[in-house]
């Protein structure tokens, strides 16, 4: 028969943070640090890679687009045109 497991309240990251930190200066094996602190193994993996990444603030902010100015064709000239190759043989085209 299996054992229903107690919930427990989630951790924010500052506390995770905190017992990261408690993991580091002790000296037990992750597995036994998960059982005497009531932490899922798989979950102390995840915040202890998560909170060892440095935060890439580039990642989130878009870079600036870049502004074209139109440019001026004498009056025979056909209308601008421009074709993108996308790759697996799409092809954007504009006008």
């Amino acid at each position: 028969m299996n054992e229903i497991s107690e919930t427990t309240e989630r951790k924010s990251r500052a506390q995770w943070a905190e017992l990261m930190a408690v993991y580091e200066a002790g000296n037990l094996p992750q597995r036994e640090f998960c059982k005497r602190h009531a932490v899922a193994y798989s979950t102390f993996g995840y915040w202890r890679k998560r909170l060892a990444s440095p935060v890439m603030p580039s990642a989130l902010v878009a870079e600036p687009l870049l502004e074209l100015s139109p440019l001026s064709f004498g009056d025979d000239t056909p209308p601008w045109r421009m074709e993108l190759e996308l790759g697996s043989g799409l092809v954007l085209r504009l006008r």
